[in-house]
């Protein structure tokens, strides 16, 4: 760590971003910049970001934790919580990398000094990152800029899909469905299975970036049909049965009547579909008829991603 700080001074590095799985490299980092190079700290872990959060007064950018002091520990400190966690070392720095530049704490051009940990080694080795963008258009982010969903919408949705395929609900898996953006045509080609529980209420109770909605979402999850949520984060319903025809889709194997209504919606419209499954938990996102990516929701690992 000491290495990584004398490193960030020495090639006067823009930013030092520390990916760490239990914060202990934050304290450390935080400990040995003593030059105050502007950090970082981003972490796929939720136990270890509210941990965070609640030992510091850090400037948080993140949509899923909003009843945070806006107050800094310092100004050159904040501290991000990653969607996934990348397969791969790289793909953990790009992934991190990518969520800085899109909030504007990175640009092209800049040098960070990157701190990187693994499932049982923290801060194992130091890797210097020449931000470019043109690096970045593989990723999740390329993809999202490419839609009419915000990115904070399609993370709280995401993290939402998530705890649910992580912990169920009553103590079993359940399965669920979310679609995203363009969602006047989403509702032109559904139809509701039970009284929507959403109509009428005020925009700011359904918001879905809003976490007191949020076990409501993982209680209605219980019932059959999707959630409809549009591109600035509003739950227009929910139980809505998807009327779209879905023979012309080609998903994988194995995959039941819930993902093929959700891929075949995302030909039709412009939305994005996230699915859970109930046998397992993965989640997948959806996207032009075809799975994009597959979750593993316990560590949040992608393990298979094919973002065009």
């Amino acid at each position: 760590m000491k290495s990584a700080v004398n490193l960030a001074k020495g090639i006067k590095a823009n930013a030092i971003l520390v990916l760490t799985e239990t914060g202990n490299s934050f304290d450390l980092a935080l400990k040995h910049n003593k030059a105050k190079v502007p950090m970082i700290v981003a972490t796929p872990m939720e136990s270890t970001f509210q941990q965070l959060v609640k030992k510091t007064m850090i400037g948080t950018i993140d949509v899923d934790f909003l009843d945070v002091d806006s107050r800094k520990l310092t100004e050159k400190v904040n501290l991000i919580k990653l969607m996934t966690r990348g397969a791969s070392r790289t793909a953990q720095i790009e992934d991190a990398v990518a969520m800085g530049v899109s909030r504007g704490l990175l640009k092209e051009g800049d040098i960070a000094v990157v701190i990187t940990s693994s499932f049982d080694r923290e801060a194992d080795s130091i890797v210097i990152y020449d931000v470019r963008k043109d690096m970045l258009d593989y990723a999740l982010y390329a993809f999202l800029r490419k839609i009419d969903v915000k990115l904070n919408v399609f993370e709280a949705v995401l993290n939402i899909a998530l705890e649910i395929g992580r912990e169920g609900r009553e103590g079993r898996l359940i399965g669920t469905a979310f679609l995203l953006g363009d969602s006047t045509k989403v509702m032109e080609n559904s139809k509701q299975l039970i009284l929507n529980p959403f109509e009428g209420q005020v925009i700011g109770e359904r918001l879905i970036t809003n976490r007191d909605l949020h076990e409501s979402i993982k209680e209605l999850a219980q019932l059959d049909g999707a959630f409809i949520v549009n591109g600035d984060g509003i739950v227009e319903a929910a139980g809505r049965y998807l009327t779209v025809d879905p023979s012309g889709v080609g998903i994988p194997r194995g995959l039941g009547t819930r993902h093929a209504a959700v891929a075949a919606m995302t030909t039709v419209t412009n939305s994005v579909g996230i699915t859970v499954s109930q046998s397992g938990g993965i989640v997948r996102i959806f996207k032009g008829g075809e799975v994009i990516m597959t979750i593993e929701p316990q560590k949040r690992i992608v393990f298979r991603m094919d973002i065009k």
